[in-house]
């Protein structure tokens, strides 16, 4: 996907925000994230500027510097401490566990999926 494909995917521009939000969240600057994620000191900066798009390896390295599961990355409103938390949890969980968890969480919001 080349830059101008990139501006046309609003997911993208969510990817942009959410790793933000994420770098802040650990009280991060985007270079020091660049450079633990082994990328060149402008590289996560650039991306979420616009001015370049991401490989899908960079892409992880920068979700596992900042501790974001890459699901939530190009999903609205989808990092906020509650919601790493809640996913990290789940994904320790048994799935016997996760399935009831589902369960009651249908049951407390009226069946929503």
């Amino acid at each position: 996907m080349d830059n101008k494909d990139a501006k046309a995917d609003p997911r993208v521009d969510i990817a942009r925000k959410n790793l933000r939000m994420a770098a802040a969240m650990k009280d991060m600057n985007l270079s020091e994230v660049s450079r633990q994620a082994g990328m060149s000191r402008n590289g996560l900066s650039q991306f979420i500027s616009g001015r370049t798009t991401l490989s899908y390896a960079n892409m992880l390295r920068v979700c596992d510097v900042l501790g974001v599961p890459i699901s939530l990355v190009h999903k609205a409103d989808s990092i906020t401490e509650a919601k790493i938390r809640l996913h990290r949890t789940l994904e320790r969980m048994p799935d016997h566990l996760t399935l009831r968890a589902v369960e009651i969480a249908r049951e407390e919001t009226g069946g929503a999926h």
